[in-house]
């Protein structure tokens, strides 16, 4: 089989992108129109996927130059690194530079001559501009940013939702450009008034100031009074940084009948400011009575919402009369107007369930995210107060009257489209008026409904006013058009072709309207395993949808919810057969469901990809289990892996935190079909050594192209499976199939090898492997917070199970987390003397009851661990004052226990200095940082020059921030 190698195989600018994906997705104000259309979960940066679809079909040897220039590089990529570490190193230090940076790639214009030049070199490769295919579109970044390269462009998805933002993402642009903003706009305005002259009477207010925002809490009856007591997280009002703190004071007026209000306060230490906030009345799903202080436990407040006894009360409004916000306590026309609305939705209600105008649909019983339910919400139409649900349904209504309207003066065509826009901007008004949202008091805002990807339950919540000019209504119409103005533009260069973008809604396992070996390229963006459960979150859009978008796409919005049967992705919560199966055993169904129809996705892009074709996948996950589950799938639908780029998609600076670890990185992962034939191989040590080879290179090359530890790690993955994926299968020397998940671990331990040799040159003789495990969780993970997988990963690296680890006290285990403890959490009260003095204080834990964790005092005779050596060096340096005098009580211990620089405190000791995140290294001033919670990295760095003479590494302190104003894109 000839294929030529492809550029994406050989380089691919993969710093500079991710630099690019950085400041596309860092400006709150100014984010890429696909952010905003409308919401959709885990959406990919342009940048990048314009640079995989580009990548993927030009041949290794095209200009390198015209390539970034395709991308929209301002400039050469390294000079964006450069200029990216030029703002990291400003930001880190809080002082204010001119933006080095020229216009962002996303946004800028394609040159004809550069695309005509690609377009030329395609055609020299697959003898015709390609073609190429999202099968798993989402919301359209693939297919969209294809488009805008003039290639032939097919994308399929499954979901209803994600199709219709799919539409009007990668089709309206091209057909209709800026126009169709401005008919939306024109039309928008004729509904907004339409509903304005219905709906302001619900929202009327005393005197000429309008409220901008309203904010509730949720009330269950107090136990001892009966009362509706509010249930409210904070009472903040306003909290930004550098200006001033307001609050919502409570004041019971009457603790007889249950009346109570707020006053306005401002914290501070001046004549009438409150000193500190008032007391939450809710957290940790507990609640505290505003009228005895009584608790309210946490199955009570349950049971009263499953009871219908659940209420809500509006305690405070924003108003905003000039640009500054302030806050009012609501006065009796705000409540009657509130009752009002109640009323008319009793009203209408009737003739509206029956006309389907409002969403009565069930919130399913099989869901991966129980709280609606638990919190009383059992229908769609229940996530809505009263007057919220009145207001969507007057839309609703309104949008149905107005629809003939546009359809007579625009033609069923643009009409259509005019409609479909104005549907998304009610699916935006309900993302904000919903009883999920929450006020934001740093931004003075209202947090949408999906500013997490669950259904959290909110205690309390905040509604936009409707009707207020420039906000409510008119704002979410205006956003919306914005974001379909601005596709017009990024697209306007490819107005005078004829662009015909089909897409269909269906799965990525049966693509039969494709014929046999019809596409270049397959890319795609698969879901991530339990990441996201999109068609349970869409469900949220999808009763509206159906209702504003039905008529036009019954094909779409005929089901009862969104269809999940053929969805990809592991919800435990589809495989419990009623409870009949365990948790552990739903688990397994699901991830065994998953990568069945990962790899039914596969073979399907196998069967449609020619010969000579190429597949690039985007994966963002570090869990070893979910890389394991996607290889196999590759392996066995008869690819084979030919490069991986990791590409950073967030910022790694953190002065403060280095608490929880997160994924920062896309992973662009290459694959051909596998040459036929490709017959067995053996997991011998050639093949072994040859995995362990590539995956060291790789974690070097990423290192010094500037990628962190968890990225050059997860990165050595796909390599190790360009060895392990070239045969149809692998088996040991006995016969037995060899799993991925072991060439995995393989290239793991590899990278792991290879990190401790970076730390400690002078090798790690004598440290036992639990100390190397604690090493390498601060050296790769960065954090003292990270998944159980991760830990896991790591662990067998060093031949640790996480298990045992947890048993003896190293680390302890939240859920899918795992915590490395620091010292003062394992100081024991009194010193033991022996090892048997300390087995036997372990066994009267046991006889207690209490699980026998190994501890540590620093006056310990015996250490069992190198990390139990080096935390009682800590604290012995830490309660002797630090200092001269904490190096004294160091050395002295250190002399007393025969520790020298060649024995394993030292060797260990030196190599956690390295290993120390910037994060650990300073205290905070006036801030509790990570460097608070973990001073022994710093009495490490302290004792060891003295004690062993091993001078310890540099480390700069970051310059204190300046009092001006933040670097701005």
């Amino acid at each position: 089989m000839t294929r030529p190698r492809l550029l994406i195989e050989e380089w691919l600018p993969a710093q500079a992108i991710g630099v690019e994906c950085m400041r596309e997705e860092g400006n709150p104000i100014a984010k890429p129109p696909t952010k905003y259309l409308h919401v959709w979960w885990a959406r990919r940066p342009l940048v990048v996927s314009r640079a995989a679809v580009l990548a993927s079909l030009l041949p290794a040897d095209f200009d390198r130059r015209c390539f970034e220039r395709l991308l929209g590089f301002y400039a050469a990529s390294s000079q964006i690194v450069e200029n990216g570490h030029l703002v990291e190193l400003a930001r880190a230090s809080g002082f204010r530079i001119d933006n080095p940076h020229g216009p962002r790639a996303f946004g800028a214009s394609i040159r004809e001559a550069d695309l005509q030049k690609a377009h030329g070199a395609m055609r020299e490769v697959w003898s015709e501009v390609p073609t190429v295919i999202d099968p798993m579109a989402g919301g359209g970044s693939i297919p969209l940013e294809a488009a805008r390269l003039g290639l032939k462009v097919l994308a399929n998805e499954y979901n209803p939702v994600a199709c219709s933002i799919l539409e009007a993402t990668v089709d309206y642009p091209f057909r209709f450009g800026a126009v169709l903003a401005e008919k939306a706009h024109k039309w928008g305005k004729v509904w907004r008034e339409r509903f304005n002259e219905r709906m302001k009477p619900f929202y009327d207010v005393k005197g000429i100031v309008p409220a901008y925002s309203y904010i509730f809490a949720r009330t269950v009856p107090c136990p001892d009074t009966g009362h509706p007591t509010p249930l409210i997280p904070n009472w903040y009002l306003l909290k930004p940084k550098g200006g001033a703190h307001i609050v919502a004071a409570p004041v019971v007026l009457d603790q007889k009948n249950g009346q109570w209000t707020i006053r306005v306060r401002e914290i501070g230490k001046g004549a009438g400011q409150l000193r500190q906030p008032p007391q939450p009345t809710y957290g940790r799903g507990k609640g505290v009575s505003l009228f005895t202080q009584a608790v309210i436990p946490a199955d009570y407040i349950k049971a009263m919402a499953q009871q219908g006894k659940m209420g809500s009360v509006l305690y405070a409004i924003a108003t905003k009369a000039t640009r500054k916000l302030e806050f009012r306590p609501p006065d009796p026309i705000d409540l009657k107007v509130l009752e009002a609305a109640e009323r008319e939705l009793q009203r209408l209600r009737p003739q509206w369930e029956r006309e389907g105008i409002i969403p009565v649909e069930e919130y399913p019983e099989a869901s991966s995210d129980e709280r609606p339910r638990l919190y009383g919400m059992p229908r769609w139409a229940d996530l809505f107060s009263p007057r919220q649900l009145l207001a969507l349904g007057v839309l609703v209504e309104e949008l149905r009257l107005l629809r003939p309207e546009i359809l007579q003066v625009e033609g069923e065509e643009m009409g259509e489209a005019v409609e479909h826009v104005l549907a998304f901007a009610l699916d935006k008004f309900a993302d904000r008026n919903a009883i999920m949202t929450r006020w934001v008091p740093s931004t003075g805002r209202v947090a949408n409904t999906f500013d997490r990807h669950d259904f959290a339950f909110k205690p309390a919540y905040a509604e936009m006013a409707a009707c207020v000019a420039g906000a409510g209504l008119e704002w979410a119409i205006g956003n919306v058009a914005k974001a379909i103005r601005q596709l017009g533009e990024l697209t306007a260069h490819r107005r005078n072709d004829t662009v015909n973008i089909p897409f269909t809604q269906g799965s990525s396992t049966n693509l039969l309207h494709l014929d046999d070996q019809s596409v270049m390229a397959v890319v795609i963006d698969p879901p991530y395993a339990d990441n996201v459960q999109y068609s349970e979150l869409a469900d949220f859009f999808y009763v509206w949808l159906k209702r504003t978008q039905g008529h036009r796409r019954p094909e779409w919005f005929s089901t009862y919810l969104c269809d999940h049967d053929e969805e990809a992705v592991v919800n435990i919560s589809r495989h419990r057969e009623d409870g009949k199966r365990t948790a552990g055993e739903a688990r397994k169904e699901a991830q065994a469901f998953y990568q069945r129809l990962m790899a039914e996705s596969f073979d399907e892009a196998h069967r449609i990809l020619r010969d000579e074709g190429v597949l690039t996948v985007m994966f963002t996950h570090k869990q070893q289990s979910a890389w394991a589950a996607l290889f196999e799938s590759l392996i066995a639908a008869g690819f084979t892996i030919t490069a991986t780029w990791p590409v950073q998609t967030e910022s790694q600076h953190s002065l403060h935190q280095a608490k929880k670890n997160a994924a920062q990185s896309t992973v662009l992962l290459v694959a051909r079909k596998r040459e036929p034939g490709a017959g067995r191989a053996y997991f011998d040590a050639a093949m072994q050594t040859e995995i362990r080879q590539v995956a060291q290179a790789t974690a070097a090359r990423l290192r010094d192209e500037g990628l962190n530890a968890v990225d050059q790690l997860v990165g050595a993955f796909g390599p190790a499976m360009e060895v392990f994926s070239r045969y149809d299968e692998v088996r040991t020397d006995t016969g037995d199939p060899v799993s991925v998940d072991e060439a995995i671990q393989t290239a793991a331990d590899a990278v792991a090898d290879w990190r401790v040799e970076q730390l400690a040159q002078r090798g790690l003789a004598g440290v036992d492997d639990e100390s190397r495990f604690v090493l390498l969780c601060w050296d790769v993970l960065g954090a003292s917070t990270f998944r159980f997988n991760e830990a896991m990963m790591l662990g067998r690296s060093v031949g640790m199970d996480v298990n045992s680890l947890i048993a003896v006290g190293l680390v302890t285990r939240s859920g899918a987390n795992v915590n490395l403890l620091p010292a003062k959490d394992r100081r024991r009260e009194r010193s033991v003397q022996n090892v048997a003095e300390q087995t036997s204080f372990l066994e009267s834990q046991r006889r207690g009851r209490r699980r026998g964790k190994r501890k540590i005092h620093p006056n310990d005779e015996y250490f069992a661990s190198a990390i139990d050596m080096c935390h009682a060096l800590a604290l012995r340096y830490a309660e002797a004052g630090g200092g001269q005098a904490g190096i004294g009580a160091a050395r002295g211990m250190a002399l007393q226990q025969g520790w020298n620089a060649e024995g394993p405190c030292a060797r260990l000791t030196e190599a956690l200095v390295k290993a120390a995140p910037p994060a650990v290294r300073f205290p905070g001033k006036g801030k509790k940082t990570a460097a608070d919670d973990f001073p022994e990295f710093r009495a490490w760095h302290t004792v060891l020059k003295p004690l062993f003479g091993i001078k310890p590494p540099e480390w700069e302190e970051p310059v204190p921030a300046q009092p001006t104003l933040p670097l701005m894109e």
